[in-house]
């Protein structure tokens, strides 16, 4: 009996050796698989931060007006090239910083979370012009998102049931749900939906977007869990190519109103008008307490100066020889969504290059600057062949400043508008420049586009575009006149 049960323990050993030792590789499989997902998800926040912060520094200011048909093309593909490859440079460079790297590889990482980034650039865009269209693409951005994680994380598949009902683990405590049960996604979900829904009601979209992306990302997720070829529809064969194209085409549709000088108000987006009608309530309704500033030129001695005779306006609103107008209108400093200065706005007298005028923005939002100059008299833009705008730039800081003049007519009723530039300023090219640089007179040309019809103006706005460096701050620059040049 002692040699048989001696027998017994022996041959025992082994055995519990040989199922210890597999308890031991399974947990060790398990930790290295949770270290290689936690890689993986700093891996994607990382590099959405980074595309995010991309995108904002792309169209922080509005560059993208332009009369070119190649703007359509041309500027949407590089804001969506530029935002993936500021993504894929953060994943690279997080990569490099793990001490435990996923089992995808980095170039599987930046093909399917791009899916998201190539729609943030539209988002951005949308946001500026305060659309309520940005809820759909940032939908479109968690989808992406989700799906993408999804391709690289693929959801475990379910564990088989227990055909002895006795025997299997009880679903809930108490009659409450389990920790991994859907209920408690699905409660968030509608929770944040509804959040996102009266946020957007009372016009807080981009509160609305964040509450809303979150929600869309955790549906998304689930439901890829329960239909794994959900992600590989959303992927295609050639990802992100099919998500990059559409990201395009968005974007691209979100600049027609800018590029044509018209608006889409079916879409909710609207180009900022020169001279834009706004409510009281709007206008002093800011999140940030800013009212924006009104500079008016500084005042002039009285003079006694021989009125113009009438003959010496254009006939019929032609003109036949290069006729000068000096600046006499208003600098308008005031930050987005508002487009123009509040009603208790600070009223002041200068110019924007005087040492004692320096309007700065009270957060990161960049603060909008432009001079509003009215003509005595509505000019016909057929006639026209250039415009030519004289300055005065005392502004030392490294950066370029980019100007873009606005025609427009203030006759009830008129929704004519024509954009000219944007042209950067030559002496703001330089990458240093010295502190004590006596203050550039400059010229910038605007070549006029043929008018098709009668089309008649008699309002000129400048708008100052800083680089971002220093958009927060009244860029240093003044308007001297305008000359408008006939046609040959």
């Amino acid at each position: 009996m002692k040699r048989l049960h001696s027998s017994s323990a022996l041959n025992a050993t082994p055995a519990w050796s040989a199922a210890e030792s597999d308890l031991r590789g399974l947990a060790f499989l398990s930790t290295a698989a949770r270290t290689s997902e936690t890689s993986l998800w700093v891996l994607a926040i990382a590099g959405l931060i980074f595309a995010t912060v991309a995108a904002n520094l792309m169209c922080l200011s509005p560059r993208w007006y332009s009369n070119r048909f190649i703007a359509f093309v041309y500027e949407p593909a590089r804001f969506v090239v530029l935002t993936a490859a500021t993504g894929a440079c953060a994943v690279q460079i997080f990569w490099e910083m793990l001490n435990r790297h996923p089992s995808a590889t980095r170039m599987q990482i930046v093909r399917n979370l791009s899916g998201g980034w190539v729609f943030l650039p539209c988002f951005v865009l949308l946001y500026e012009q305060n659309s309520p269209w940005m809820l759909f693409v940032v939908a479109l951005i968690s989808v992406g998102m989700a799906l993408g994680l999804r391709r690289l994380m693929p959801a475990p598949s379910p564990a088989p049931l227990l055909l002895d009902p006795a025997s299997r683990t009880m679903p809930s405590l108490y009659g409450l749900p389990p920790a991994d049960s859907p209920l408690h996604l699905a409660f968030w979900i509608a929770i944040l939906t509804q959040a996102a829904i009266l946020l957007a009601a009372n016009n807080e979209l981009l509160p609305a977007s964040y509450a809303f992306s979150i929600g869309v990302f955790l549906l998304a997720w689930r439901w890829s869990a329960f239909d794994p070829r959900t992600a590989e529809r959303w992927a295609g064969k050639y990802p992100p190519l099919r998500q990059a194209t559409l990201a395009i085409l968005l974007t691209s549709m979100t600049l027609i109103p800018f590029a044509i000088g018209g608006n889409l108000g079916f879409l909710g987006l609207h180009r900022r008008s020169p001279v834009p009608v706004v409510s009281a309530k709007h206008a002093t309704d800011t999140t940030s307490g800013y009212y924006g500033i009104i500079l008016y030129p500084p005042p002039q001695k009285k003079q006694i100066v021989a009125p113009t005779p009438r003959s010496d306006a254009p006939p019929n609103g032609m003109i036949t020889k290069p006729t000068t107008f000096p600046f006499d209108g208003q600098y308008w400093y005031y930050k987005a969504p508002n487009r123009r200065p509040g009603e208790k706005a600070h009223i002041a007298h200068g110019k924007p290059i005087d040492a004692n005028i320096n309007p700065r923005s009270t957060d990161h939002q960049p603060l909008m600057m432009e001079a509003h100059q009215t003509l005595p008299d509505p000019i016909d833009l057929a006639c026209c062949g250039e415009i030519d705008i004289a300055l005065t730039n005392a502004d030392t800081r490294p950066g370029e400043i980019a100007i873009m003049a606005l025609l427009s007519s203030s006759s009830p009723g008129s929704k004519f508008s024509q954009s000219l530039g944007p042209l950067t300023i030559p002496s703001s090219q330089f990458h240093t420049i010295p502190a004590g640089r006596a203050p550039v007179k400059e010229v910038l040309r605007f070549p006029i586009p043929s008018a098709r019809g009668v089309r008649r103006f008699d309002t000129i706005t400048v708008l100052f575009l800083p680089a971002y460096p220093h958009s927060r701050t009244g860029a240093k620059v003044s308007v001297d006149s305008f000359e408008l040049i006939p046609k040959p």
